[in-house]
Order: structure tokens, then C-alpha cells, then sequence
């Protein structure tokens, strides 16, 4: 398991602040589609909405050694 999350849950959904990982965000990608998900570049930061936000956290647990709620 690699480092940290951070998940942020909002009133449209989840924020998370991760470290890349190309299988992570291969099993979001799987999990969660495209049109629930977006990347913003600018704050490097994944949203995704309430309808899959369960399921995205499930998978960050899965990936990163702590999730931490903000």
C-alpha cells in the first residue's frame, strides 16, 4: 500500500487528493464512469459524485495505507 488520501466529501459528491498510481486510477476508471469522475489539473484533485462516491472511497482503502477525512 502506498502513502496517504485525503477525501473530502462535499454536498455533490467526494474530493480526493492522492498520489499517482496508475492501478488506482485504473480501478476508478473501471469502477466509476467517466461521466461521475473528473480529474481538475489544476489543484490535482479527483471528484467523483455521490452516486459512486461509496464505491471510490471502498477502492482508495484498497489502494492507499491511510484515508484521511478532511
Amino acid at each position: 500500500m502506498k502513502n496517504t488520501c485525503y477525501l473530502t466529501k462535499k454536498h455533490d459528491g467526494v474530493y480526493f487528493d492522492v498520489p499517482y498510481d496508475a492501478d488506482f486510477l485504473d480501478t476508478l476508471k473501471r469502477h466509476v464512469p467517466a461521466g461521475h469522475r473528473k480529474w481538475n489539473p489544476d489543484i490535482k484533485q479527483w471528484w467523483v459524485s455521490d452516486k459512486y462516491a461509496a464505491q471510490a472511497e471502498r477502492d482508495c482503502r484498497s489502494f492507499y495505507a491511510n484515508v484521511i477525512e478532511c
